[in-house]
């Protein structure tokens, strides 16, 4: 008896079949610890420590 090519297209199917890879689980990053930075660090980083320029007549003096 002949099958019908649905019934040899799911037989061919079963036996060929490749086995899937799993997907990748996302893998959960470290806490960090929160940046604490000195009074000082944080002055620099703002630039309070800089010297700061006034322009008067064409060239720039330090305030």
């Amino acid at each position: 008896m002949n099958r019908s090519l649905k019934e040899q297209l799911k037989e061919w199917k079963r036996h060929h079949q490749e086995v899937k890879q799993k997907k990748k689980k996302w893998k959960k990053q470290p806490v960090r610890k929160p940046e604490s930075l000195s009074e000082s660090e944080l002055r620099y980083l703002m630039g309070t420590g800089r010297p700061t320029y006034k322009r008067h007549r064409g060239s720039f003096r330090q305030r």
